[in-house]
């Protein structure tokens, strides 16, 4: 739920700023960039992590050991993004804390003692706290960033073949985190503020920073989630490399030729806010098709909520000024007009951004929904299609009772699909593991057999929590299969983790089996 709320929070943020675009903007400044830059650094720490885990599950299967082929430095940059954001977590509230605390500062002493305060106040006013603060919020960010760096390296030396999602993944992330992580690494000390000043232009980093955060963030989810479906054509990662390109040259442009004068408070371009909805809205919709467990009451109840409040925010003054009042250190006087500083071909470049992430992201979208599977990936140039793709899996428990035939009308039940529905491929009884697959009619308004059993695998309830092994995967991934060995090494002294691999691999040996069949059917056809 947390990238949701990421986004909720973004959208909700930018549809006040463009109702108050006429007279208010939010504040510019290098503080208040890092600290937003550390929020954004963590959805893109977030879409490493993804990058990471699908290419391990790629290599070696969706198995409960597959996070042995996760090199070292994926956990220690876990450690280190998890104290970041407490280290961020830790320097908000307490920045929030202290202006709900110092309010009587805007209050008109009456004597001596109203000069002096007490000791709380006097602390909250120093500037050596003010100064830690600060900090603080540049540990995070450059921690972040460390993070992001640790987890592209930890990509590239991984094992399996490098996607080119993984490629454009991780030259977002860094295009976006090294103007942070410099603003950063100049706030913590005067001197190395004065080297950045002497070494870069004048709002150099600054507006680097401010265009990569306005797209960067959804665009790193977008490309890490675009790569679970395990495959792409060549015009999807010709659009990738494109959006990719096309980031990398709006952030430069914007560096070199600042939009704004530095300091100003200038509304986004209404353009700019629109293609920041549309793919804030198709990046929720990417989460949500990635993983359907998301996809519950919860999730549209407040998808409700927000729309309500985001309508109550344009039409009622009253409720307006509450969020303007609440936003007021941040959410000040926008500046005049003129600031904008002109640039057609910075705005031509930017432009062009625009469209290719747009794009990319109704690329992404298309994928993950119709998950089209190319007859290559099956292993047979012949006409004949092997009825395997789709083969769902259930490892029953040890303490399980009942053969395969009463489990498969238990997974019947879950998915609430008729039994004859579901036709039984094989059984490995040594192995307590199952292979079937939904013969019916797809229905257009309802979710994929696959994708529901994928789900109800992932937390299972009533019946089904006490014959299935949540723990194994839900469906059998050919791509993965073509990559797995007869013969393996098991480098884990875990038995149920050896026991669960070779239930695994036994499925796939039965699979390639199948594939060879009809290969020579394919053949003696010919």
């Amino acid at each position: 739920m947390q990238p949701l709320a990421y986004l909720a929070v973004r959208a909700m943020l930018g549809w006040i700023q463009f109702i108050e675009r006429s007279e208010r903007a939010f504040l510019s400044s290098a503080l208040l960039q890092v600290a937003c830059g550390a929020v954004h650094s963590w959805a893109v720490v977030y879409s490493l992590f993804v990058a990471v885990h699908t290419r391990a599950m790629r290599y070696d299967g969706y198995h409960e050991g597959y996070v042995e082929h996760l090199p070292s430095t994926v956990a220690a940059s876990e450690t280190l993004a998890v104290a970041s954001s407490w280290i961020w977590v830790l320097a908000g509230f307490t920045t929030a804390a202290v202006r709900i605390l110092d309010d009587d500062v805007a209050i008109l002493p009456s004597g001596m003692e109203d000069l002096k305060g007490n000791p709380i106040t006097r602390l909250i006013r120093s500037p050596v706290f003010t100064t830690a603060l600060g900090h603080l919020h540049s540990v995070s960010c450059v921690g972040l960033f460390t993070s992001i760096l640790s987890l592209c390296i930890s990509m590239a030396f991984m094992k399996g073949a490098v996607t080119a999602c993984e490629l454009c993944l991780a030259l977002v992330s860094i295009v976006f985190a090294l103007p942070h992580a410099v603003l950063a690494i100049g706030r913590l000390s005067e001197g190395a503020e004065n080297v950045l000043a002497q070494l870069l232009p004048d709002q150099f980093v600054e507006a680097a920073a401010s265009e990569a955060a306005a797209l960067g963030p959804q665009l790193c989810i977008i490309l890490a989630l675009a790569d679970t479906p395990g495959h792409a054509y060549l015009w999807q990662n010709l659009v990738y490399f494109g959006v990719s390109a096309a980031f990398l040259s709006s952030v430069v442009a914007c560096a070199r030729n600042p939009p704004k004068s530095g300091g100003t408070a200038l509304p986004p371009e209404v353009p700019e806010t629109m293609v920041c909805f549309i793919v804030d809205g198709i990046t929720t919709f990417v989460i949500i098709l990635s993983y359907p467990q998301l996809n519950t009451w919860l999730f549209w109840l407040c998808a409700v909520v927000l729309a309500g409040v985001a309508f109550g925010i344009a039409t009622m003054p009253p409720f307006r000024e509450f969020y303007n009042e609440w936003l007021e250190p941040l959410l000040v006087t926008r500046g005049d007009t003129f600031k904008r500083l002109k640039g057609e071909g910075r705005q031509m470049v930017r432009k062009g951004s625009w469209a290719a992430i747009l794009v990319c992201a109704v690329t992404a979208l298309w994928d993950i929904m119709l998950h089209p599977v190319p007859q290559a990936a099956l292993g047979s140039p012949f006409e004949y299609n092997p009825p395997l793709p789709n083969l769902l899996m259930l490892r029953w428990q040890p303490s399980s009772e009942g053969g395969a035939n009463q489990h498969l009308a238990t997974a019947a039940e879950v998915l609430g699909v008729d039994a004859s529905t579901l036709q039984l491929e094989e059984t490995f009884n040594e192995h307590r593991l199952m292979l079937f697959r939904y013969t019916g009619t797809p229905k257009p308004d309802e979710a994929p057999v696959l994708m529901s059993w994928q789900a109800a695998m992932m937390a299972p309830s009533g019946k089904l929590a006490s014959v299935a092994d949540s723990s194994f995967p839900a469906a059998l991934n050919s791509t993965m299969c073509s990559q797995l060995q007869d013969k393996f090494e098991v480098s884990s002294s875990n038995v149920e983790k050896q026991e669960a691999r070779a239930a695994y691999v036994a499925a796939c040996g039965w699979w390639k089996n199948r594939l060879l069949s009809w290969e020579s059917v394919g053949r003696k056809a010919q």
